[in-house]
């Protein structure tokens, strides 16, 4: 069996590396020529940090991200509504990591790529095309760098782990149309600063029309005594659909959200002064989808974003990719059919996410 993973993010390559480790052959395409650690802040809910722990990946996490302990929710003004405990703090066997979406990134893909080794993980290819058979899949890719049909690849099953945009959704959903906008632009960043807090506090600020999130993100940073935090601005427009169409690396400007915020106040962070100091400041829609009617056709099926894309609150998109990989490789691993195995992983996977 040889597993065609279109997607290099978090949920294919866990997917890859959860494959591996049943002996399942695998290979990733990403459209993407390089691999880079690129983003801003994400948070791995316990349930993630349980399976990323049982791939062996638990002292990269612990050298590389910061241990969440606590949320706390404040009006604008700066008044504590709500906390609560997070990850071990609350109870679980495993932490809550708040962690730079780029630095995961490179612990999974290193770590694909040393055990499946390099020549599984294929870069600048995007799928352009797939057609299955009672045997097998074949894909279709085209070389990012040259636009040129590259030679077509087989395997027994195909996962489309590629994003919100999915090419793989789009040809099992071809009448779906475009993702949801709710109303809400979100301005991210991430800039090093003095701790707040515990030093390992999540901070939610604001009302329904505006709000902020902030929460610190590298151990390597809290080890020099700084803070790299993470913050999240979210604005609603009114607007039926975003003027923009999403685009994770779309730059935007402070004159874009920063009145919204004038005024607000927390006694342990200056709000603006955040705001101002950070040089890269990447805006976004908050869009989703309606649940799919189901994700696999035959031996091809859906996994992470391309699935079940999330708004992001309550910190659980990138963890349930997660979640969805590791279901996945097991229902492949123990069962032979493979239309049977993609039906079981769709069967328990669709409805929990959605």
């Amino acid at each position: 069996m040889t597993v065609l993973i279109v997607g290099g993010g978090i949920g294919g390559l866990t997917a890859a590396l959860s494959l591996h480790q049943v002996g399942i052959d695998c290979a990733v395409f990403e459209q993407a020529r390089h691999i880079r650690p690129l983003g801003v802040g994400i948070n791995l809910l316990p349930h993630a940090v349980r399976e990323l722990t049982e791939l062996g990946l638990a002292e990269d996490l612990a050298r590389t991200a910061i241990p969440t302990e606590e949320l706390i929710y404040h009006t604008k003004r700066g008044t504590v509504i709500w906390r609560e405990p997070r990850g071990m703090k609350a109870g679980y066997n495993w932490p809550q990591y708040s962690i730079h979406r780029g630095h995961l990134q490179m612990i999974l893909f290193e770590a694909a790529r040393k055990r499946l080794g390099p020549h599984r993980l294929h870069t600048g290819a995007e799928l352009v095309e797939f057609d299955q058979d009672e045997a097998g899949v074949t894909a279709h890719f085209r070389g990012r760098r040259t636009g040129r049909d590259l030679p077509p690849v087989r395997g027994t099953v195909l996962i489309g782990a590629d994003g919100i945009h999915s090419t793989v959704r789009r040809k099992l959903l071809p009448d779906e149309g475009a993702p949801l906008f709710s109303g809400m632009m979100m301005w991210r960043g991430a800039v090093e600063t003095a701790p707040f807090l515990s030093g390992r506090t999540m901070v939610m600020a604001g009302h329904w029309n505006a709000k902020i999130v902030i929460y610190p993100i590298s151990a390597e940073a809290a080890r020099r005594g700084r803070a790299l935090v993470n913050w999240v601005a979210e604005v609603r427009t009114g607007e039926q659909r975003p003027a923009r169409a999403e685009d994770w690396s779309r730059r935007g400007t402070l004159a874009d959200f920063l009145p919204a915020f004038g005024g607000w106040h927390l006694d342990f962070l200056d709000i603006e002064a955040l705001f101002r100091s950070t040089e890269e400041i990447f805006e976004y829609p908050m869009v989703d989808r309606d649940p799919a009617p189901r994700w696999t056709q035959g031996r091809v099926t859906l996994l992470g974003d391309a699935a079940h894309p999330m708004y992001p609150i309550g910190s659980n998109g990138g963890s349930q990719a997660i979640l969805d990989a590791r279901a996945l490789a097991g229902f492949l691993a123990r069962e032979p059919d493979m239309a049977k195995a993609l039906g079981k992983y769709d069967d328990l996977r669709r409805p929990e996410t959605s």
